[in-house]
This record gives structure tokens, sequence and C-alpha cells, in this order.
């Protein structure tokens, strides 16, 4: 059979496994082993090096053992499975794309604390909405809730859903896997504290790189995507006055394109470890997220998912083919 039509196949049934049943707890997934690894390699750095230069040198050589020995293998085991049989090929890609995207599970967490919500359940709305951020949510509101939550959902939705199926069609599950690997590692190492600045600055700015386009084509589809409620002029206004509101180069971007089409107001006073942290305002005349919200905005994320998996396809058969070229 031909290797593109069963490439894109894989990627479609992956897609679809990842909405249906998202990241099942005992389901054995790589990026579990990979976490495992990483640590590993961060115990090890430890212990040979202590100053900022060698912290530094340690992390570089653990975002190319990591990234790149993540490429290779996945490149060789899905040739040497199709070369094996096509039906072995296929499968492992499927399993392999279905491993790297992360849109489904995001999806039902978000849902569950709307539920939550909704039912009058704070304290375990608070619990559902801990396992999507840092930041402490012991104190948190019905609206601070509704706000961490929503910030988180699009902030991942970049990182988790758009960026892997980007990845995916410009170079198959290797390419998907390369960003994987790097966001993982930032996610383990990339903290601003003192214990990683030095051994994660490489994993941060790797994943600083590779999200650039990523995070941008995010909230240009969420812009696009609120074309729907005819709020795609509210949210381009925001995203062009406060896409550099936020640490990160790029999260800011999905914010506040999603800030903008929902109207709401992201940003303000957060506890991260007992401490008050002041966060930028974005659409600051926007008013305080609710539970409603949360809704509204699981279904702008879905509109999103569907646009990025249409376009993925459509590309990767281009890129595959390459028609990409005679354009």
């Amino acid at each position: 059979m031909d290797r593109v039509v069963l490439s894109m196949s894989a990627l479609g049934l992956a897609y679809l496994l990842d909405y249906i049943i998202g990241d099942p707890p005992r389901f054995p997934h790589p990026v579990r082993c990979l976490g495992m690894v990483i640590e590993g390699l961060e115990k090890v750095a430890r212990r040979f090096f202590v100053s900022a230069a060698g912290l530094k040198a340690a992390g570089f050589l653990i975002v190319i053992i990591i990234a790149g020995g993540s490429v290779l293998a996945t490149f060789l085991l899905i040739d040497g499975a199709y070369r094996f049989h096509y039906l072995a090929g296929w499968l492992f890609e499927t399993y392999i794309l279905f491993t790297v995207l992360a849109g489904g599970d995001l999806h039902r967490h978000v849902s569950r604390v709307g539920r939550e919500l909704r039912s009058g359940r704070l304290e375990r709305a608070r619990t559902g909405t801990a396992l999507l951020v840092s930041r402490d949510t012991g104190r948190l509101d019905e609206s601070g809730i509704s706000r961490a939550t929503l910030e988180s959902l699009f902030e991942n939705s970049a990182d988790g859903l758009v960026a892997p199926l980007f990845f995916a069609a410009l170079g198959g599950a290797p390419l998907a896997v390369l960003y994987k690997s790097v966001n993982t590692l930032d996610s383990m190492l990339g903290y601003l504290t003192d214990g990683y600045k030095d051994l994660g600055f490489f994993s941060a700015r790797m994943d600083d790189i590779l999200s650039y386009i990523p995070s941008r084509l995010t909230a240009g589809l969420l812009v696009l995507a609120g074309a729907m409620e005819g709020a795609s002029g509210r949210g381009l206004r925001v995203l062009i006055r406060d896409r550099g509101k936020h640490n990160s180069p790029n999260s800011a971007w999905p914010e506040a394109a999603a800030a903008g089409v929902l109207g709401v107001k992201f940003g303000g006073p957060d506890r991260y470890h007992g401490r008050l942290k002041e966060q930028p305002l974005i659409n600051a005349a926007g008013r305080d997220a609710g539970p409603g919200d949360i809704d509204r905005g699981l279904v702008l994320f879905n509109r999103v998912s569907i646009i990025a998996f249409i376009c993925s396809m459509i590309i990767y058969y281009l890129m595959q083919t390459g028609e990409v070229f005679t354009f």
C-alpha cells in the first residue's frame, strides 16, 4: 500500500483516538519512559557538575541525547516496522502519533472542572484545576478557577494539540516526537528557579524556538474560529495589543486571542508556593471568567482542533507528494 496514504490514515486514527479516549492512566506511554530517562540524566549531571557553565553544558548534552535519540529511535522503529509488514508499520506509527497528541486529555480535564463548578463542588473543582496549573488553587473562588482553567486550556492547546499536528504535518511522526521530547524536557527542567535556570537553559530555549510558529498559528486559528460567533475582530484586536504580556515569548499569543474572542479577562493576582504574584492583564476591559465561559472555551477549542487537524492533513499530503513545491 502507498506509504503516504498509510501515514495519513495513521494520523487521522491517532487524532480520533486522542479525542475519544485521551490518555488512559495505565496505557504504556513513551513520554513516561522519557521522563524517567530525563530524571536519570539529571541525577548524573548534578553528580558531576556544580558550576553554572558545567550545568549549562550538561543541559545541552541532555537535550541532544533526549531529542536526538527520540527522533532517531522513532524513525528507525517505524521504518523497520514498515519493512517487516505494512500493517505493523501503520499500527506503530498510529501508536506514536496518538501518544504525542494531548488534546483529548486536555479537553477531558477542563470539562471535569466545568462540571464540578456547575454542581457547586468548589473543592473538587480546585483539585481538578490543580492538575492543569502550577499556581496554588486552594483559595481560588469560582471566577479564579474558571480563569485558571481557561488560561491552561488555551496555552496548552498550542503545546498539546496544534504543535504536534503541525510538526507531524511537516515531517511525520519523527518530527512530532522531536517537539514532544523538547516540550517534555522544558516541563521537567526549564524552570527559572536557582536549581534549574542553568541545567534547563537549553531545554527552555529549544522549546521557545520550536513553539514559536505553533503558538502563533494557534492564535490565528482561535481568531478564525471566533468568526462563528462574530468575535474575530475583538479577538484580533486583543491579540495585537496583548500578545507580549507573558514571561514566555509564546504563551500570551493563544491566551490573548482566546480572551478577546470570549470577552473575558486573563491575568491578575496568583499565588505560587504561597507567594503572591501579579500577572499582566490580558484583555483588561473584559469581564471576569465564570463557569459558563469554560463551556464556551471548550466549544472554541473544539473548533480550533478540527481546523488544525484538517490543515495538518492537507499540509502532510502536499509535503509528502511534493506538490507544495509546485505552487
